[in-house]
């Protein structure tokens, strides 16, 4: 009869523990780190992870131009994706003849030649019109391509390469 107590606080415990532990991810006390705004894996399988402010605090550039996706000309700005990519130590001869895959966040990602970061100069656009993009506005980050100023660009297959929602590049 001494060891009723003890089980009935035991049962209590785990009950009481697995109510908190429920409850942990609303607390900001347990809160998780948010998941890194861009992750980049190199092709030695060196992951780096890039935050809101590691975007920030590389050059960043604007690109007047129409997409198949807004009304008139936009605004947007943020790093050359040369910049981002080359930002861990890689150089251009090393992203010669390599492929990039591109991940958006709705499981969205296409090939593409890592040649364009130099060959048509696209930006990883964080603002659209003096505004951060948010998921919601194809942010928060938007692979954009000059493609007013280039008519090449201009084509279907060229399209496809934006990628909104961006998130994830593997160098292939």
């Amino acid at each position: 009869m001494h060891r009723a107590p003890e089980t009935f606080l035991s049962r209590r415990t785990l009950v009481l523990s697995a109510s908190i532990a429920a409850l942990a991810p609303a607390s900001p006390l347990f809160a998780h780190a948010a998941r890194p705004m861009l992750t980049i894996t190199e092709p030695s399988g060196r992951v780096r992870e890039l935050e809101d402010e590691d975007i920030a605090a590389l050059p960043w550039h604007q690109i007047a131009t129409r997409t198949r996706w807004t009304e008139g000309v936009q605004t947007f700005r943020g790093p050359f994706l040369r910049d981002v990519l080359t930002g861990g130590g890689m150089s251009r001869s090393d992203l010669a003849g390599r492929k990039l895959l591109v991940k958006a966040l709705n499981d969205y990602g296409i090939v593409l030649p890592a040649g364009d970061a130099w060959d048509y100069a696209p930006i990883l656009a964080r603002e659209m019109n003096g505004k951060p993009m948010r998921v919601r506005d194809k942010g928060p980050l938007w692979l954009v391509y000059p493609r007013d100023q280039r008519p090449e660009l201009q084509r279907a297959v060229m399209d496809e390469r934006w990628v909104w929602q961006l998130f994830e590049i593997t160098i292939l």
